[in-house]
């Protein structure tokens, strides 16, 4: 594993999940995949939204994806994964 997976530049290209208020008002958590990060925040495509956006315009598909940048003030948390297995200590009795 290297520092890179600690950081969100290491994750750009991966699925993450997030919790956005103002795009799931129901505080559930979302997977979108990152495409970038700045200083002030996250460029994320989402297919809920492509979906949503195709439906609106009657279309099936687009030459483009949309991606958004969400400032980090909308954001509570964004969980990635990493290359190692995970065990659950209470099944395994640990």
């Amino acid at each position: 594993m290297n520092e890179s997976q600690y950081s969100l530049h290491g994750l750009i290209g991966s699925t993450i999940r997030a919790m956005i208020p103002i795009w799931s008002p129901d505080q559930t958590p979302q997977d979108f995949k990152l495409h970038g990060v700045e200083a002030g925040g996250l460029w994320l495509e989402s297919q809920d939204l492509t979906d949503k956006l195709l439906s609106d315009l009657g279309i099936a598909a687009a030459p483009k994806t949309v991606v958004l940048f969400v400032p980090y003030q909308h954001i509570h948390f964004v969980v990635g994964l990493v290359d190692q297995s995970s065990l659950s200590e209470e099944a395994l009795g640990l």
